[in-house]
């Protein structure tokens, strides 16, 4: 079984939706991923459920469904294509492509910053990514190193967790809280502004930074510094220079 693939733990599902799971895949704020296999192909997919304790609340069922509905709008080349989803023993659940490599933020962890070469080459594809998305009428919401697969077809943008419409006119899923990742939310969105298109492009900078240099471009306390403080781009490549700022 592949390294980055952890074996299934003791009270999780044997099998979801028809599809055999093999192992974890990994664990966030909402639900778990594993890997299964295709009942009629025989392939590998990824399966993502919602948490036990979570399959209850209205607002997190609601959010994982749009999920489904948000990440199906994306071309498949830029993100993991959406197969089936539905529901079983009362847990939703969604089945996409498999998306074989290594997330930019463990590539990021285990050997430093990216030559220029590589850096051009994610730069370049995490914005095409973006492209498609935004051209689907959607707001990713949370781009950032763990959510950006390289892989040997090039840089996929996975999790849509949160991403909206951009014609939902919401700024966030409930009133008074800000969705999204610390060190890489736009100051407009950490003000509880409206999240548009141009937060996603943001994020894309302080990655693309973070990615060339190995630091935040705005610090640890990066919330403190985003709405008033210049960006720390030394050691960036020049090429990349002008767009990143």
């Amino acid at each position: 079984m592949d390294g980055d693939i952890r074996p299934l733990e003791p009270a999780d599902p044997r099998v979801v939706g028809g599809h055999a799971l093999l192992g974890r895949l990994g664990s966030g704020g909402m639900g778990t991923v594993y890997l299964g296999t295709d009942p009629v192909s025989g392939g590998r997919v990824a399966v993502k459920t919602i948490h036990p304790h979570l399959a209850g609340d209205p607002s997190y069922r609601r959010r994982f469904r749009d999920e489904a509905d948000l990440a199906s709008r994306v071309a498949s080349f830029c993100t993991a294509r959406v197969l089936a989803h539905g529901e079983e023993d009362g847990r939703p659940y969604l089945v996409t492509d498999y998306v074989g490599g290594v997330s930019l933020h463990d590539r990021l962890t285990g050997n430093g910053p990216l030559p220029p070469a590589d850096l051009h080459g994610v730069a370049v594809g995490v914005v095409s990514a973006l492209a498609a998305i935004h051209s689907a009428g959607l707001v990713h919401r949370d781009l950032k190193p763990a959510n950006v697969m390289l892989t040997l077809s090039g840089c996929r943008v996975i999790d849509f967790g949160i991403a909206r419409s951009q014609d939902s006119g919401a700024a966030t899923a409930v009133p008074g809280t800000v969705l999204g990742t610390p060190g890489w939310m736009a100051p407009e969105v950490l003000t509880g502004g409206p999240t548009t298109p141009a937060a996603d492009i943001f994020a894309w900078g302080c990655l693309v930074a973070h990615a060339g240099t190995g630091r935040l471009p705005f610090g640890a306390a990066a919330s403190l510094r985003v709405a008033t403080g210049e960006p720390d781009l030394t050691g960036l490549p020049a090429a990349l220079l002008p767009a990143v700022r």
